[in-house]
């Protein structure tokens, strides 16, 4: 069987050739122009009521939060030691096997609250 030539075929398409055994589309009639009348009165409209626009409130601003002296000495964000964070990760990495949602801010939170308790345990009992 003969292999067909695909250039002269995408030519053929292409060209204007095929345009013969295409139907040509029906020429739209020209509408008639219509007589000039009188201009239309405009309608009535009945007239809604407007809403109230929204009042504007003055924005108030919070009072500045009270701050105990340990609070502004306590930083918000820690640096650990770099040995320190490679520790805390690899411990984080292994925990994340068994539990594979556990966030490392999760594991660090639970980490530092373990240890907390320890330490106030530990006080307790030397003051006992």
């Amino acid at each position: 069987m003969p292999r067909k030539d695909a250039s002269s075929t995408v030519l053929g398409m292409l060209s204007s050739a095929g345009a013969q055994t295409r139907p040509t589309a029906p020429e739209p009639e020209p509408t008639p122009t219509p007589t000039p009348t009188a201009p239309p009165q405009p309608e009535p409209q009945s007239v809604a009521p407007q809403p109230d626009p929204i009042p504007t409130r003055p924005v108030h601003t919070l009072p500045p939060a009270s701050r105990t002296q340990a609070d502004s000495a306590a930083p918000r964000t820690m640096r650990l030691r770099t040995s320190t964070a490679a520790e805390l990760r690899a411990a984080w990495l292994e925990a994340k096997r068994d539990d594979v949602l556990l966030t490392a801010q999760d594991f660090a939170s639970d980490l530092l609250d373990e240890a907390l308790r320890r330490q106030r345990r530990r006080r307790t009992a030397d003051a006992s």
